[in-house]
């Protein structure tokens, strides 16, 4: 009989800590309301730009119209911007740890372990429960991530329950008591 027919499990303290998923996926489009509405009157100033200066203007053709064009592609550049942002953002929340992916052109994956938590703050204004979202945020013992707020997360508080659960569970298996700064 070798090794690997009777594997030995460790119990007690020492024994590993099953891993379950608390909440994966993107924030949600609701987070941006606020930028994607500017960014719609950026587009809007640049059409009433186009349609006031054609009108009560002489100035040179491509002023008239090169100008308020260039202002709507901004408007348009900064929806794209914020749509590409946030659909490449990614959380994945652990029992054990949770893990944020981030980055248009160059992605960056940070990890954070439940334990290093030290509060949890839920917030969900009157616009964000409007639009059926609430906000997370995170104070670390972390150097690399001293605060992490997570926006776009679903509603209600399920969330934020199951992650306080999770951290004060995983404070308790590395019997850490209180931490002094």
């Amino acid at each position: 009989m070798t090794n690997m027919d009777n594997p030995i499990v460790p119990s007690g303290d020492d024994a590993p800590s099953e891993e379950k998923l608390i909440w994966e996926g993107t924030p949600k489009w609701q987070a941006d309301f606020g930028f994607i509405m500017k960014s719609f009157m950026v587009v809007t100033l640049g059409i009433a730009l186009l349609v006031v200066l054609l009108k009560y203007t002489s100035w040179h053709w491509g002023l008239r119209v090169g100008f308020p064009m260039l202002v709507s592609l901004v408007g348009l550049g900064m929806f794209g911007y914020i749509r590409l942002k946030r659909k490449n953002e990614r959380y994945k929340i652990t029992s054990l740890n949770l893990e944020y992916e981030s980055g248009i052109l160059s992605k960056t994956v940070q990890n954070l372990e439940m334990w290093r938590i030290r509060d949890i703050i839920f917030f969900q204004n009157l616009l964000e429960r409007m639009l059926g979202i609430s906000r997370i945020k995170l104070i670390t013992n972390d150097p690399t991530t001293p605060e992490l707020i997570m926006e776009g997360l679903p509603p209600g508080r399920r969330v934020y329950e199951d992650i306080k659960q999770a951290f004060l569970l995983a404070r308790q298996r590395r019997n850490i008591v209180g931490m002094v700064d």
